[in-house]
């Protein structure tokens, strides 16, 4: 993985459970691919029960505390994919707002990502996290990014 060879983080924590039709947990098989693609295991923090993008923040932030103390940790690269790309770190920011963040986003579809909306699928998922902002900000699931 591009980032773990350019010395971008020295740690990772891998979120998320079961999902229908699986076995295995999200956590196990992202873990896998990591470790295939050259991450050591020990710098691998897990957890397997996270059922959505809250809990996958709310979960993992006592792992971490554990492992290596909040405080200790001053910026973090989230992953995921281009269409939930503005709903991660606002999850992220809304449970964790003084840790700096940043966003590598990752895409299934073909389509280059400048002409997303050119392709039907990948302009249905963009537009149906689009439609999700609002309602999690009024939950409070989510918190609107700071203005530099």
């Amino acid at each position: 993985m591009r980032l773990w060879r350019e010395g971008l983080f020295r740690w990772s924590i891998v979120s998320g459970g079961v999902t229908p039709g699986s076995e295995l947990s999200e956590c196990e098989i992202i873990k896998a691919a990591m470790v295939a693609r050259g991450i050591p295991p020990e710098r691998i923090l897990e957890e397997h029960r996270a059922t959505n993008t809250g809990e996958n923040v709310t979960f993992s932030l006592p792992i971490l505390e554990a492992a290596l103390g909040l405080a200790n940790i001053r910026s973090v690269v989230c992953l995921g994919n281009t269409w939930t790309a503005r709903r991660y770190p606002m999850t992220l920011h809304r449970h964790w707002p003084e840790v700096e963040k940043m966003l590598i986003s990752v895409d299934c579809f073909e389509t280059p990502r400048a002409l997303w909306h050119t392709d039907p699928d990948f302009r249905a998922r963009v537009l149906g996290e689009w439609d999700k902002i609002e309602p999690y900000k009024a939950k409070g699931f989510i918190a609107e990014w700071p203005v530099a």
